[in-house]
C-alpha cells in the first residue's frame, strides 16, 4: 500500500512531470545543435549578449556568478535556463493582487502608525533601524504593548490554545507547515468548533511546505468545516521560478487582541512530540496591544494573494487597541521577493543591528549560508571589539545545507566571530539579541532562499522587558552548545562539496 501511495502521490507525479519538461528542453537543444551547426554560432552570440545583460543587472553580484558560469561554458543551455529561472521575481498575477491589497490596506496601516513619531523619539539613536523597516516594509514601531517571549515551542503552543479558545470574532492563521499530529489536531479541533459557533476562521498554508504532509485537497475538507482555508502559491508541475516564492511566515491573530509569531510551525517536532533530531529548539513571541494590528496587516497581504478577494477590513482591525503601561517598542515587519519588496529587508535588518552593536551581538539560525555583504558585517563588528556569536545546529536536518553552513565557520572565526553548534538537537530558532536593549524574533533564516525568495516576517524589540529573557535564553544555549575551535576541520569530501555547492547555491 505504501508503494501504491508513493506511485500515485502528487509529489512523485509532479517530480516526473517536471523532469519530463526539463528532458524535452534538453532534447530540443541537442537536436538543434546536432542538425544546425550555425545555430551553435548564434547561441554563442546570444550568450554574449545575455552575459553582458547579466553583468549589468542591479542585484547581488554573488547571484550572478553561477549564471555567468553556465552562459560561458554551456551557451545554449545556460541561456535557456537563465531566461527561465534567473529572475528573482514574482508572477504578474501575484504582483497585481498584491498591489491592490496594499492600496486597500494603506489607510489601516497609516492609522496603526499614527503615534510613530513618539516611538522614534523614544528610540533615540536606535530609531534608524526601525525607520528602515517602516520605509521598506510599511510598518513602524509601536509602544505600549505587552510582549511575551517563548524559549520553546511547547510553552507557546499552550498559550496559543488558550488564545484560540477565547476567540469571539475571528481567527487568522498563516503557516509554512501544517502537519497532522498532536499539535495540529488540538488546534484543528478548536478551529472547527469556533467556526460552528460563528467565529470567522481564516487559514493560509504553503502548498510546497505541506506537500508531503497534506492531501492536495485538504483545504476543501477544512472549508466543509467552516474554516476558510487556502493554499499559498499552489504548485503545478510547470517549470518556473515563481514557485520559489513560498510563504514562510508564521502568524496567528485572535480578535485583533492577541498575536503570535516566531519560528514555530504547526507540527509535532516544534513542540518536541517528535524527537527525530533530538531536542527541537524554537522560539516565538506573543504580543497584545497596538502591534497586533501590524500582524493583521501582514496576514492579509498574503491571504489576499491566496484567496484573490479583498475582505471587509473594518471587521478585523482593532480601532481601540488596549494600551499597556510597559516600556519599549515592537516593530513587526514583513519581507518578500522582488518587486513586491525592493530590498532584502531581513538581511539588511540583521546588518543594521550588528552595525550599531557596541558590546555584543548574538544570533541563532538553522542555516548559515550568507553572502559577502552579511559576512563582512559580522566580521567587521568582531574586529572592532564586539562580542559576535553565531549559533547553528549540531544535528542537521539537511546534510547538504549543513555542509554549506559549516563551510562558513573558518572565515568568521578568523575575524573573531565565535561559532557554536547546539548539541542537544536541532536549533530552528531565528532570533538575535544585542547590547541588552535590542532583539529580533521571527521566521527569517540566514540563507539565500529565506533572504531572497520567501515571504517572511518577524519583530524587532527595543527596551522591552522580555529582552532580558531572550538574553538569558542565549546564555543557556551557550552552556549546552559546543564552541567551534581551531581543531575543527572539514573532511576532504566536505571541502569538495563546498566548492561545488558554493558556486551554484543561488541558482534556484
Amino acid at each position: 500500500m505504501k508503494i501504491l501511495r508513493l506511485v500515485f502521490s502528487k509529489w512523485l507525479i509532479s517530480v516526473l512531470l517536471l523532469l519530463a519538461q526539463v528532458a524535452a528542453i534538453v532534447l530540443v537543444a541537442i537536436y538543434l545543435i546536432e542538425y544546425l551547426i550555425w545555430f551553435q554560432v548564434i547561441s554563442v552570440a546570444i550568450g554574449v549578449i545575455v552575459f553582458f545583460a547579466c553583468v549589468n543587472r542591479k542585484e547581488n553580484p554573488e547571484y550572478k556568478i553561477p549564471w555567468l558560469f553556465l552562459i560561458l561554458f554551456l551557451p545554449l543551455f545556460g541561456v535557456l535556463f537563465y531566461l527561465m529561472f534567473s529572475r528573482v521575481n514574482t508572477s504578474r498575477k501575484m504582483r497585481k493582487i498584491y498591489a491592490k491589497a496594499y492600496d486597500e490596506l494603506l489607510p489601516y496601516v497609516n492609522n496603526i502608525d499614527k503615534d510613530i513619531e513618539k516611538a522614534y523619539e523614544y528610540m533615540g539613536d536606535r530609531q534608524g533601524i526601525d525607520r528602515y523597516l517602516k520605509e521598506n516594509s510599511g510598518l513602524g514601531p509601536q509602544q505600549n504593548n505587552e510582549v511575551k517571549y517563548y524559549p520553546v515551542g511547547e510553552l507557546m503552543w499552550k498559550d496559543m490554545l488558550e488564545a484560540l479558545e477565547s476567540a469571539k470574532k475571528f481567527i487568522l492563521m498563516e503557516y509554512f507547515i501544517v502537519d497532522p499530529g498532536h499539535m495540529w489536531d488540538s488546534i484543528h479541533e478548536i478551529l472547527a468548533r469556533k467556526a460552528k459557533e460563528g467565529v470567522r476562521v481564516h487559514l493560509v498554508y504553503d502548498d510546497l511546505g505541506t506537500m508531503t504532509m497534506l492531501r492536495s485537497g485538504y483545504y476543501k475538507k477544512l472549508r466543509k468545516e467552516g474554516i476558510d482555508a487556502h493554499k499559498f502559491n499552489p504548485f503545478t508541475p510547470i517549470v518556473s521560478a515563481v514557485y520559489n516564492n513560498r510563504s514562510h511566515r508564521k502568524i496567528m491573530v485572535v480578535d485583533g487582541l492577541i498575536g503570535f509569531t516566531g519560528g514555530i510551525n504547526l507540527g509535532d517536532e516544534y513542540i518536541n512530540e517528535n524527537d527525530r533530531l533530538g531536542h527541537w529548539k524554537d522560539t516565538g513571541l506573543r504580543m497584545r496591544g497596538t502591534a497586533v494590528n501590524s500582524l493583521t496587516a501582514l496576514f492579509f497581504t498574503d491571504f489576499i494573494i491566496a484567496k484573490r478577494e479583498i475582505p471587509e477590513f473594518d471587521f478585523y482591525f482593532n480601532k481601540n487597541p488596549e494600551k499597556f503601561n510597559t516600556p519599549g517598542t515592537i516593530c513587526p515587519f514583513g519581507d518578500g521577493p522582488r518587486p513586491l519588496y525592493y530590498e532584502q529587508i531581513g538581511e539588511e535588518n540583521f546588518i543594521n543591528i550588528v552595525g550599531q552593536a557596541k558590546k555584543y551581538f548574538y544570533i541563532s539560525t538553522p542555516y548559515l549560508i550568507i553572502d559577502h555583504h552579511f559576512t563582512q558585517a559580522l566580521k567587521n563588528a568582531a574586529m572592532r571589539g564586539v562580542d559576535v556569536r553565531v549559533i547553528t545546529p549540531h544535528i542537521p536536518d539537511k546534510k547538504i545545507v549543513f555542509c554549506l553552513t559549516r563551510s562558513s565557520y573558518k572565515e568568521l572565526r578568523k575575524a573573531g566571530v565565535k561559532v557554536y553548534e547546539y548539541t542537544p538537537g536541532f536549533i530552528h530558532a531565528k532570533m538575535l539579541v544585542s547590547d541588552d536593549d535590542m532583539a529580533f524574533v521571527g521566521t527569517i533564516n540566514m540563507d539565500f532562499r529565506s533572504l531572497t525568495h520567501h515571504f517572511e516576517c518577524g519583530a524587532v524589540l527595543y527596551k522591552n522587558d522580555c529582552i532580558k529573557d531572550i538574553y538569558n535564553d542565549f546564555q543557556h544555549i551557550f552552556e549546552v552548545s559546543q564552541e567551534i575551535d581551531n581543531n575543527f576541520k572539514l573532511s576532504f569530501g566536505a571541502k569538495v562539496a563546498k566548492v561545488l555547492l558554493e558556486t551554484f547555491r543561488t541558482l534556484f
